[in-house]
């Protein structure tokens, strides 16, 4: 029977990397690439649904290609090299993926080239940004579409309607031009919080799947897994361990909602959703047996906030996969870490975690962070990891509005006292579609060189009571650096898991670059 869709052929597509790069020219974050999870999902259900996929991942596609444009590094396949593929592949619909506020303007710049050659071919955006601000995008007059929060399921839906099959009002979540005029099919829905322009809803009111052991595996044979094997700097910008590794979810959103997050926003409010173990372990399986991978990453908001189910889930990875390597590249609750729990991630070869500590003041746990870490349970909890040979990171943030200097000067104080000597003490960042994006338009706290390109967690984007942008920025730096030089004198004896031991401080954060940058003006 013929195919009598209009609409059955689709590229998605995953932006270049951006590294915000520092006065005197050095990077301030790691240039790395992490399989995009999200599009390998909303492929594999697409191409369930019959229809044909296309990913392209810029970043790590173009990798080596890079270009200075101050004060940034951008990594990846350039707009030309799109349109070109675009020209090759002739898909009937473009979908685009904006994670990171601060890439915003180069997806902008994108979807301009492509509608300049290609003013028929519609283009969509899903992500983080677009969620938050989904009626500045639609402004936009080269987008077509939003699509808001996990679309596993909606961007399905979507096709439907274009091709007819029913309403696009049927469709959740999504914002669409009429007209002129910008709808959303969700404005007849009471959303549980409302903000600047977005909104959180219930998890049966979003269109976000409930049900995720009923979601296909990732679509990654439409991706190279290879081209990221060959990286050695890997999600978050952390130091590879093994060469053939995969990320997955075992759950998806978050029980908590911190009001500096995005995952309410993407995931749903509270909407804490965990796969079965049995699922899990199946994909496990699978990934092992069909790509052979060493190593396996969860990259989900909070892995450990189901404590029965996840101590389960460690027993049976222990026995069924004894050989491979597993960590959490999401900050874990640092709440919900147990002695049993940690005996656990032993056995089961989790032999990294990533403490999120947040803010090393109780009164700003208690105001901010809706996670509230008992901060007097940290120096326990670390030494019992220790003991069990297990790698630490730590998450730490400085710079909450209404924080003080002293309390920004506890969260350092914590930094040293903890021994934790590979962490990232990052300025809070106030990213739309978040209750902390608001309070700082509501109160002007925004400098005035704030814009959505220096949304990274490297500098200060808004002031605090008693302490100068500048500061808070040298303090983030000076601090790094001097745990940095301790972990290079300790080397050999403390516990890694990396493959590469780095020798100094420049080839760690130079490393993978082919850019020098300039030293500039502050």
């Amino acid at each position: 029977m013929k195919d009598k869709r209009i609409y059955k052929k689709i590229m998605l597509i995953s932006p270049p990397g951006k590294v915000y790069v520092y006065p005197d020219g050095t990077p301030a974050s790691r240039k790395h690439s992490s399989p995009p999870i999200g599009l390998a999902y909303i492929g594999a259900n697409l191409l369930q649904h019959n229809y044909e996929v296309e990913i392209i991942d810029m970043n790590v596609e173009g990798y080596e290609q890079e270009e200075y444009r101050e004060p940034f590094i951008i990594y990846g396949l350039s707009n030309d090299e799109i349109v070109e593929r675009v020209r090759q592949s002739n898909p009937d619909i473009i979908g685009i993926s904006v994670l990171f506020s601060m890439l915003i303007d180069q997806v902008y710049e994108l979807c301009k080239a492509l509608k300049d050659v290609y003013p028929e071919k519609p283009i969509i955006l899903g992500g983080q940004h677009p969620t938050g601000t989904p009626l500045e995008v639609m402004g936009q007059s080269f987008i077509d579409y939003v699509l808001r929060g996990e679309s596993d399921s909606t961007f399905v839906e979507f096709l439907k309607a274009l091709n007819g099959e029913h309403s696009i009002n049927e469709v959740k979540g999504l914002y669409y031009k009429n007209n002129g005029r910008i709808e959303n099919t969700m404005s007849n829905i009471k959303p549980i919080k409302t903000g600047n322009g977005w909104e959180y809803y219930k998890l049966k009111d979003s269109g976000i799947p409930r049900e995720i052991d009923e979601l296909p595996y990732p679509a990654w044979h439409l991706l190279s897994l290879e081209k990221y094997w060959n990286i050695d700097v890997r999600t978050g910008g952390g130091d590879a361990v093994g060469y053939r590794y995969a990320v997955m979810l075992s759950t998806r959103g978050c029980p908590n909602a911190c009001y500096f997050c995005t995952s309410p926003l993407n995931s749903g409010f509270r909407s804490y959703r965990k796969r079965s173990i049995e699922s899990v372990i199946k994909e496990i399986k699978w990934l092992v047996d069909t790509y052979g991978v060493d190593e396996i990453q969860f990259v989900e908001d909070n892995f450990y906030a189901a404590r029965t189910r996840n101590k389960k889930l460690l027993k049976r990875i222990a026995k069924e996969f004894p050989d491979i390597y597993f960590q959490v590249t999401g900050g874990a609750e640092a709440n919900a870490l147990d002695k049993e729990m940690i005996d656990l991630m032993a056995e089961a070869n989790f032999n990294k975690i990533i403490l999120a500590v947040e803010a090393g003041d109780q009164e700003v746990q208690e105001a901010k962070i809706d996670k509230k870490v008992d901060i007097s349970r940290l120096p326990e909890t670390v030494e019992y990891l220790r003991s069990k040979n297990i790698e630490i990171r730590a998450l730490f943030m400085m710079g909450f509005p209404g924080e003080t200097r002293a309390q920004i000067m506890k969260t350092v104080d914590l930094v040293r006292s903890l021994g934790i000597l590979d962490f990232n003490l990052n300025i809070v960042t106030a990213f739309p579609g978040t209750p902390l994006y608001d309070e700082c338009i509501e109160k002007g706290l925004f400098t005035e060189s704030s814009n959505y390109g220096s949304l990274t967690f490297s500098r200060s984007n808004f002031k605090v009571p008693d302490i100068t942008p500048e500061e808070l920025e040298s303090i983030r730096r000076t601090v790094w650096l001097e745990a940095f030089k301790k972990k290079i004198e300790n080397r050999g004896t403390s516990a890694t898991t990396a493959k590469k031991v780095w020798t100094s401080v420049d080839e760690f954060q130079t490393y993978g670059f082919r850019t020098k940058p300039p030293t500039r003006n502050t």
